[in-house]
């Protein structure tokens, strides 16, 4: 997405907000009714005290309603910690979203399995992205 006159890079903050915003303005995704929290963990990007970079999400009948930095130790109900390079594979649509060995629970992927994809086709599909 562009912000101004440049891109937006990938597991920043403002990548985040942004695949927030498309999320939230998909008919899709909306009337899934969609509640839980999500945790994407660089395990290779570090913040500035030495910690994983985080950033957590967290849906609301199908919208987003919290999007923020983390902490690699918070709980969500889905939490995947994988490489910057895996991750940015898995958002540009060249990775399989197993492969990063995500943590969840069975029952709530299983009954949002349709909306779990349609969340990864809206990254697919954000431009103007700098990985």
């Amino acid at each position: 997405m562009v912000v101004g006159d440049f891109l937006v890079k990938f597991g920043t903050l403002e990548y985040y907000q942004k695949w927030a915003e498309a999320i939230n303005n998909d008919p899709e995704v909306t009337k899934s009714g969609l509640s839980a929290t999500v945790l994407n963990i660089f395990e290779d990007v570090k913040t500035a005290e030495g910690t994983e970079t985080a950033f957590f999400m967290k849906y609301e009948d199908g919208k987003v309603t919290e999007v923020r930095e983390g902490n690699p130790d918070e709980k969500a109900e889905f939490v995947t910690r994988s490489t910057y390079k895996m991750l940015a594979g898995i958002a540009k649509g060249e990775v399989d979203p197993q492969q990063a060995k995500p943590k969840y629970s069975i029952l709530k992927a299983l009954r949002y399995m349709g909306t779990w994809q349609r969340i990864q086709e809206i990254a697919k599909q954000m431009k103007d992205v700098e990985y």
